[in-house]
C-alpha cells in the first residue's frame, strides 16, 4: 500500500479551474517509487541522439531510475540495449561512451560478451557442471531510433515510439529537416536538487519567461507564442526575431519560427530558427529531489563557427542557470510551511502565450499514470 493518496482520473481536467498535484508528490520518495514503476518502466525515454552510436561498435551509457543502460550498434550495425550488468557477480561492465571492441569484458571476472549480448567466454567454464553460456547473456532492452534520436523501454511488451507519441516525428522533421544529420556540439551535465516534474513544469509554460529569462524574452515575440497539445507531447511555437542579448538570426531565414516540443514523460527539443540546430533537454530521474540533466547542443557543421561558440556559451552561462535556479528554488519552497500544498495553474480562455494550460495537460497524464499502474 502506497502511502500517499491517488489523484483522480479527471484531475485537472478543466485546465481553467486547475491546481497543481500536491507538493507531496514532488517531494515523496514513495511517490518516487511508485513512478518508477508506473512511468518511466513503461515509457519510451530519449537518451541520445543517432550520431553518438552511428558508427559500427560506437555505444554510450546512461543511469535511469537507478538502471546503467548500454545502448550499442553492433558489427552488424544493428541498434541494441542492454542492462550494464554481468549475470555472474552484477559488475557493471561499460562507463561512458566510446567505440567497443568486437566483444564486451567484465572488469571484475573477465567475462566476455558479443555486441549482440551473447556471453562468449566464460573464464573456467568447461570446468563447471552443468554450466550453460546460453543461460548468461546480457539481458536487453528495447530500443528504437525515432525522429534522429536513440529512444529506450524497459517494458518488453511495450509498443512503437510511435505509438506513444503519434505524430512527433512528422512534425520534428518538418521544425528541423536536417535532424538526423546533427552533432553534438555541447553538453552540460547537472545533477539538479529538484524533481523531475518541476522540471517538465518549468518548460510547459512562458508565463516565467519575461521575468526569468530577460535575454530570452528579447528574442521572442510572446504576443505570437503559443501551445498546443497532442496527447503524450505538446508544441510551443513562437516567432523569433534578432537579440544582442541571446541569438542573432541570420539574413537568410525566411521562417523565423521557433518549436519547443515535450514528450511524455521527461524529454524536450528544441528547434530555433533556421532549421540547422536544435537544443535537448533530456532527464534521467535519481530521486524523488534529483534529477540528473544533459542539456545537449546539436549543429549540422562539425568545426564550430565564432558565432555558434558565442550562441553555446550564452546558454551555458546566462538561459541555462536561469532556469537551474528557479527549479531548485520551487523545490525547497514546495517544502515549506508557507506553501498551500497546491498552486493556481494560470490559465487563461484565449490559451496566450502566458497560459498555463501545458502544466494542467501534464498533471492530468500524471494523475492518469498513476492510477493505471
Amino acid at each position: 500500500m502506497n502511502d500517499f493518496q491517488r489523484l483522480p482520473a479527471d484531475f485537472c481536467s478543466n485546465p481553467e479551474e486547475a491546481y497543481t498535484i500536491p507538493a507531496q508528490f514532488y517531494t515523496s520518495a514513495a511517490v518516487f517509487e511508485h513512478e518508477k514503476e508506473a512511468i518511466f518502466a513503461r515509457s519510451w525515454i530519449c537518451v541520445a541522439h543517432r550520431s553518438e552510436v552511428a558508427e559500427n561498435n560506437a555505444y554510450i551509457t546512461r543511469e535511469v531510475i537507478g538502471e546503467s543502460i548500454i545502448v550499442v550498434r553492433g558489427r552488424d550495425g544493428v541498434l541494441r540495449a542492454f542492462y550494464n550488468v554481468c549475470p555472474h557477480r552484477g559488475h557493471q561492465l561499460l562507463e561512458g561512451s566510446g567505440k567497443a571492441r568486437n566483444v564486451i569484458a567484465c572488469p571484475y571476472h573477465a567475462w566476455t560478451f558479443k555486441l549482440d549480448g551473447e556471453l562468449s567466454h566464460a573464464r573456467n567454464c568447461d570446468a563447471v557442471q552443468g554450466f550453460d553460456k546460453g543461460d548468461f547473456g546480457l539481458v536487453s532492452l528495447r530500443v528504437e531510433e525515432y525522429a534522429g534520436f536513440i529512444f529506450i523501454n524497459m517494458d518488453a511488451e511495450a509498443g512503437s515510439v510511435e505509438e506513444q507519441l503519434p505524430g512527433l516525428e512528422a512534425r520534428m522533421r518538418q521544425a528541423c529537416a536536417v535532424i538526423d544529420d546533427l552533432h553534438l556540439a555541447a553538453r552540460f551535465v547537472t545533477r539538479t536538487p529538484a524533481n523531475w516534474k518541476s522540471i517538465v513544469d518549468n518548460y510547459l509554460e512562458c508565463y516565467h519567461c519575461a521575468p526569468a529569462h530577460p535575454s530570452f524574452a528579447d528574442s521572442v515575440d510572446v504576443s505570437q507564442y503559443g501551445h498546443t497539445l497532442h496527447g503524450n507531447w505538446t508544441l510551443q511555437h513562437g516567432v523569433a526575431k534578432s537579440s544582442e542579448q541571446s541569438f542573432k538570426l541570420a539574413e537568410s531565414v525566411a521562417d523565423p519560427a521557433y518549436s519547443g516540443f515535450w514528450a511524455w514523460p521527461c524529454s524536450m527539443f528544441n528547434a530555433p530558427p533556421g532549421g540547422d540546430f536544435m537544443t535537448v533537454i533530456y532527464e534521467f530521474p535519481v530521486d524523488a529531489e534529483t534529477t540528473l540533466q544533459h542539456y545537449d547542443i546539436y549543429f549540422l557543421n562539425k568545426d564550430i563557427t565564432p558565432e555558434q561558440q558565442a550562441l553555446i556559451d550564452w546558454y551555458r552561462d546566462v538561459f541555462r542557470p536561469e532556469d537551474l535556479r528557479l527549479v531548485e528554488s520551487v523545490q525547497k519552497g514546495l517544502k515549506s510551511r508557507g506553501y498551500r500544498g497546491q498552486g493556481r495553474i494560470m490559465v487563461d480562455k484565449q490559451r496566450s502565450g502566458i497560459s498555463e494550460h501545458g502544466i494542467a495537460h501534464f498533471h492530468n497524464l500524471i494523475a492518469v499514470a498513476h492510477l493505471d499502474a
